[in-house]
């Protein structure tokens, strides 16, 4: 199979991959494919599991609170509830969408795309159900909300007994089987299901595709020489258009959002009647000074250190694009790749005060209720999610002439 790095836009040919081999970029070490044994049954298998396990997970209690002989117990769906509750719709629909709608939709989705569904729906069709399939993936959260489960019982075990439910355990069997699933998936091999990639004779080896004139599509990775991807017909470029620009308003609109959402309470704590704020940075000192350092450290990092810091990393290589590439530039992209990847864990905090408002409800004796600076914390990771997806790594890599090439391209 042809492609071009999505990296840093090396034209390489992949080979056929036998079960447990991997293909890797030779210029800037980017994983370009995986193959692994009996793929579409464990993938099929593995998805129908995590479907059980999440429906199982939606009946049950999930979580129990005990405080002086009143004990509240709550459902999977009651974390996005009682949100509603508040008038607080804006995170009642994302918990709802990430931790429970979207991860059922792309199982849903999946299962038939791996038992040879593409092969007998028209091409119309099959090629919307891939895009829709593969853009559902960066915007489930399950993992992160049961790591958010987990640091909001260190925060309130101290003050009430918890019980873990039977839909807890079935929700970790669920995350367990969803990521299992989906790190098997390969997307080249589902796009060449749908139709068999064109060959391009004469492609010059260790040579980048914007210097022979030739582009790959974004959506489905097919090497073209055309304005139309012959695959997956879209519109293809040889960078993302105005991908600077994007990126940068992006950051600008965080950056915008982090200040109040450090700033305005993230939630508020009554006790006998008694409401104190808690902000970002206060929720973690009270987390260290009751001895929960490696919570603290987390919660620190996730939601004030990784913001901060992906918002700067992410303005450091808008202005490296109009550098020349150097030794440095692989690194750069390593950085990128981090920065990505890492970019959605910092709605931990959110998921952190979600699970505290539903369970913690005992009236004046104790609650939780939701400040202004979860939505403004929300925002922010939201917008820097989209800042880096917009960002086109192979910019770091371009000489002037290509920068000038693109820049052509894109004003057309």
């Amino acid at each position: 199979m042809q492609t071009a790095c999505p990296s840093c836009d090396l034209v390489i040919e992949i080979p056929y991959l036998s079960a447990k081999q991997m293909a890797v970029c030779p210029h800037c070490n980017t994983k370009l494919s995986v193959s692994k044994a009996n793929q579409d049954s464990s993938v099929v298998a593995l998805s129908l599991s995590a479907i059980l396990m999440l429906l199982s997970s939606m009946f049950y209690p999930f979580l129990s609170f005990s405080s002086s002989g009143i004990t509240q117990t709550i459902t999977l769906p009651d974390a996005a509830r009682i949100l509603f509750n508040y008038d607080n719709d804006f995170l009642g629909l994302f918990i709802d969408t990430s931790i429970i709608g979207l991860p059922m939709l792309l199982l849903a989705l999946i299962i038939p795309l791996h038992l040879g569904l593409l092969r007998a729906l028209p091409y119309l069709w099959g090629k919307r159900l891939l895009k829709v399939t593969f853009a559902l993936e960066p915007w489930i959260m399950s993992e992160i909300f049961l790591i958010g489960v987990m640091v909001s019982m260190v925060k309130i075990m101290s003050m009430a007994d918890i019980a873990f439910g039977v839909s807890f355990w079935s929700y970790v069997a669920f995350v367990v089987c969803y990521v299992a699933a989906t790190t098997r998936i390969n997307k080249q091999r589902l796009w060449q299901q749908l139709k068999e990639p064109i060959y391009i004779e004469q492609t010059q080896p260790n040579t980048r595709a914007i210097d022979q004139g030739l582009k790959a599509c974004h959506v489905c990775g097919q090497l073209c020489n055309t304005e139309v991807c012959s695959r997956c017909q879209t519109k293809t470029f040889s960078r993302n258009p105005n991908s600077i620009q994007k990126a940068a308003a992006w950051l600008i609109t965080s950056v915008a959002c982090y200040i109040p959402a450090n700033v305005y309470p993230i939630m508020y704590t009554t006790s006998l009647g008694d409401e104190t704020p808690s902000t970002l940075i206060g929720g973690v000192m009270i987390l260290w000074a009751s001895g929960s350092y490696p919570i603290a450290i987390i919660i620190f990092l996730a939601s004030v250190v990784v913001p901060l810091a992906k918002a700067l990393v992410l303005s450091f290589l808008c202005f490296m694009v109009t550098r020349p590439a150097n030794r440095q530039t692989k690194n750069y992209t390593r950085v990128y790749q981090l920065t990505e990847f890492i970019g959605k864990w910092s709605m931990i905090d959110v998921f952190v005060v979600a699970i505290l408002v539903a369970l913690v409800q005992l009236g004046n004796l104790m609650s939780v209720t939701p400040g202004i600076g979860t939505v403004f914390f929300t925002t922010m990771v939201i917008c820097q999610m989209l800042a880096a997806h917009a960002f086109d790594p192979r910019l770091l890599w371009d000489s002037p002439a290509n920068l000038k090439t693109a820049k052509q391209e894109n004003l057309v």
